[in-house]
């Protein structure tokens, strides 16, 4: 029965955290990438699928025309991004 409750506390924190990545990613991303990663004018090529340590490392460091940025949950944000499809 433990063993359930782990599983189930594990599962729901991992929701929240995806939730959580998605939320910032409409706020700060979505404007420049798109709602769903497939790029806009400001920000051409799709960035849904790329690779989570990709996605982080533009989030920290910047890429190109994109400058770093700075949030909390960076990388909830490039988990989220590499769910997209």
């Amino acid at each position: 029965m433990k063993y359930l409750a782990t599983i189930l506390l594990v599962a729901a924190f991992a929701g929240t955290a995806y939730a959580d990545g998605a939320a910032t990613y409409a706020a700060k991303c979505k404007m420049c990438h798109g709602a769903a990663g497939e790029g806009t004018k400001m920000a051409p090529a799709p960035i849904k699928g790329k690779a989570e340590a990709d996605a982080l490392k533009a989030i920290n460091e910047g890429k190109g025309k994109m400058k770093a940025v700075k949030i909390g949950d960076a990388a909830e944000v490039a988990k989220f991004v590499a769910g997209l499809k």
